[in-house]
């Protein structure tokens, strides 16, 4: 592609090395942009605001802010508010890929797109001679597209068509019940989105399948990456979304016939003979009629392949079902059980309440009982004491009476002696 690139006449070889171009020069871009306004020079793109720290501790932060995202969207979607339709300036659809810019500045490319509009970034390569810029809005972009492609610029006829668009994901099996603002709505805790559509048949039923722009190319690369590993449900419905990269090709020019290789053997070959139909019972009727029933047995193992997987998502849709009512039945029982649970472990904490209440009684009367029999023995003591010296009492001071003298006859006379001790004396 690159010897077709530089040849001037044969422009229809440039087209598969244009679309490797466009696609190297948009991923390029998009990680290491040099020139562009929000790129701020060298080393712009994704590296924008600083390089991306690795630490866990970002990555823990990351995810934290993530899950906190997604717990703000988890809850009924019944009624979601209108998407946007104003027109926005410099999305991704406003971009633009230019080829066989020669001798070209990037002045001079600013300066070829002013005319339709307001220039927010641009990427140069001088080597290959390549561009991409961006205008204001879509409307632009297309009418600098359709008065600049072809035309004639220092021998070499430029090549504008949009350029692919890096942060666009393709978002599959879908439910009949989501819709545009659903699908933005639950996408968008992955970052800013430009444009979001639920595909639709002739009928306006949806077909299962939409489309994701976003703003930054990071933002769909972590869409991907989490739908991919895990099972991301947008409603009830156990179906999960399958998400793949969506790769956006400008057909609406279709293949012109400039783009052709004119030059090769096949081209020559192939052109040598005009439209025609075929005589009957001819080579040529023979091998036409061949490769239709060939098209028919491929249209027929389609619609059977469709058949097929159509009865058996209704047949998963069954089994789904079924295993949601058996799931939710053993949540109810597992529930019942855990209540059974709490209460039995409830009886068995009151049980034990009683008990230990009873032994503290029972501890309680026991100590009462110990405490009432030590007081009474004290006290029978003291009295056994009292009366024992009382008796000592009497019969010394009997014995110092000596014989013959009366009795006493009188109280006892208590007297403190040393020591603490009371002694009676009677008279």
């Amino acid at each position: 592609p690159r010897g077709d690139f530089r040849n001037d006449n044969n422009h229809g070889d440039n087209h598969q090395g244009d679309n490797d171009i466009m696609n190297r020069g948009n991923r390029n871009h998009s990680e290491s942009g040099r020139g562009g306004r929000r790129g701020g020079g060298v080393g712009g793109g994704v590296f924008r605001g600083g390089p991306p720290n690795r630490g866990d501790d970002r990555l823990t932060r990351a995810d934290a802010l993530w899950n906190e995202r997604l717990m703000q969207i988890m809850g009924p979607t019944h009624e979601l508010p209108p998407t946007d339709t104003t027109d926005r300036k410099f999305l991704s659809q406003c971009r633009l890929y230019i080829g066989n810019l020669v001798d070209c500045t990037e002045e001079e490319l600013i300066e070829m797109f002013k005319p339709y509009g307001e220039v927010s970034e641009n990427f140069l390569n001088k080597e290959k001679m390549f561009a991409f810029i961006r205008l204001d809005y879509r409307a632009n972009a297309e009418k600098a597209k359709r008065e600049l492609d072809g035309q004639m610029r220092k021998g070499r006829m430029l090549k504008i068509r949009f350029a692919p668009i890096a942060a666009a994901i393709k978002v599959k099996n879908l439910t009949p019940f989501v819709s545009n603002e659903l699908l933005e709505y639950a996408f968008s805790i992955f970052g800013d989105i430009e444009r979001c559509q639920v595909m639709v048949d002739e009928r306006g039923n949806s077909t299962g399948e939409g489309i994701i722009e976003f703003s930054r190319k990071n933002a769909a690369s972590n869409a991907l990456k989490r739908c991919s590993d895990g099972c991301f449900f947008l409603t009830s419905s156990l179906r999960p979304c399958v998400v793949e990269t969506y790769e956006f090709v400008d057909s609406s020019d279709g293949l012109p016939d400039k783009l052709l290789p004119k030059k090769t053997m096949d081209f020559q070959k192939q052109r040598d003979t005009g439209p025609r139909f075929a005589n009957p019972n001819s080579f040529e009727h023979e091998f036409g009629t061949r490769w239709k029933q060939l098209a028919e047995l491929y249209k027929q193992k389609e619609e059977a392949l469709k058949r097929e997987m159509k009865l058996e998502e209704e047949k998963l849709e069954a089994q789904m079902e079924y295993a949601r009512y058996e799931h939710e039945t053993e949540m109810l029982r597992e529930q019942l059980r855990q209540r059974e649970m709490d209460r039995e472990r409830q009886k068995m904490e009151w049980e034990m309440k009683e008990r230990q209440a009873e032994d503290q009684r029972l501890r309680e009367e026991d100590i009462f009982r110990r405490q009432s029999e030590d007081l009474s023995m004290r006290m029978h003591h003291q009295d056994e004491e009292m009366r024992r010296r009382q008796q000592d009492n009497s019969s010394f001071m009997q014995d110092h009476r000596g014989p013959g003298k009366p009795p006493f006859d009188g109280p006892p006379i208590p007297v403190e002696v040393q020591g603490g001790m009371v002694m009676y004396l009677y008279c």
